[in-house]
């Protein structure tokens, strides 16, 4: 038992080392981040897509599970593997951004591929089951999936958007999830991947060529770039070697509040990587 201890041990220094390398080379050069909470291995199968708080836990959306961790501790406080059923008549496989309000998981899922059912389903925030609620999504509005999903608890919308070249925001009443109305883009922003609220504006992180993070004022359509969180070195294909994935916010001892999810280079390893916001 020992040395199976020791062997796992080992093969996990081995992937950490190799991944820091890797994402150390693909990446160049990195914006600056106070600190980060990283998963390696199995676990990152669940933290891979999506990221919300409660204000006293971190919840983490995989392709297929949901993962709930103190942020004290890192402990699991709940897990669900079986995030689609109760769903498998609309064939989705594919969990995307998720987003927390009032004790409540809201998550962005899609058939993936098909791009039929958008949806946006309903989680118990403690045991991470589905509710039994959710809203199919209309695909002629999101011509390939929901990517993700963000609850604005002030104006009781939750709002997604269209995965690539994004234009304009639907806003959904948070309560009876029936669609109220659109706001235009000033600019375009590419390959959103996941957004929160704070102080009444969006910020919403991408995977575009820097996965850079946007401020997008809910009400003009007003877009500005906040940061690019990865600045590449020079090679022949952009955004090669991870993926920049959702972002929840939380104001943390330490002063840090926009807390971004990204994929490192060889999808082994996930980080949370935990931001000041610049005035």
């Amino acid at each position: 038992m020992i040395i199976v201890k020791r062997l796992l041990s080992c093969a996990a220094a081995i992937l950490i080392f190799v991944s820091n390398g890797l994402n150390s080379f693909f990446n160049g050069n990195v914006y600056p981040f106070e600190s980060l909470t990283k998963s390696i291995g199995l676990e990152t199968l669940a933290r891979s897509q999506g990221v919300t708080t409660d204000g006293e836990s971190w919840i983490f959306s995989g392709r297929s599970a949901l993962i709930k961790k103190s942020i004290d501790s890192d402990e699991t406080l709940a897990v669900n593997i079986k995030p689609f059923k109760g769903l498998e008549e609309f064939g989705v496989s594919h969990i995307g951004g998720i987003s927390y309000y009032k004790g409540l998981v809201y998550a962005a899922l899609e058939d993936s591929k098909k791009w039929q059912s958008p949806m946006v389903a309903i989680y118990d925030a403690e045991t991470l089951e589905f509710t039994g609620r959710y809203v199919l999504l209309d695909n002629t509005m999101l011509t390939r999936g929901c990517p993700w999903v963000c609850c604005d608890k002030e104006r009781g919308f939750f709002y997604v958007a269209e995965c690539s070249d994004t234009k304009e925001l639907y806003c959904y009443d948070i309560e009876s999830l029936r669609f109220v109305r659109s706001v235009q883009l000033e600019d375009t922003v590419d390959e959103i991947q996941g957004a929160e609220m704070y102080k009444g504006k969006m910020y919403a992180a991408t995977n575009d060529s820097t996965r850079a993070v946007y401020c997008i004022d809910v009400e003009t359509g007003r877009v500005n770039k906040c940061f690019d969180r990865i600045m590449y070195q020079p090679k022949l294909i952009d955004n090669f070697g991870g993926e920049g994935e959702d972002i929840t916010v939380l104001e943390m001892d330490d002063g840090t509040v926009l807390h971004a999810l990204d994929v490192g280079a060889l999808f082994i390893d996930s980080n949370l990587r935990h931001y000041k916001l610049s005035d």
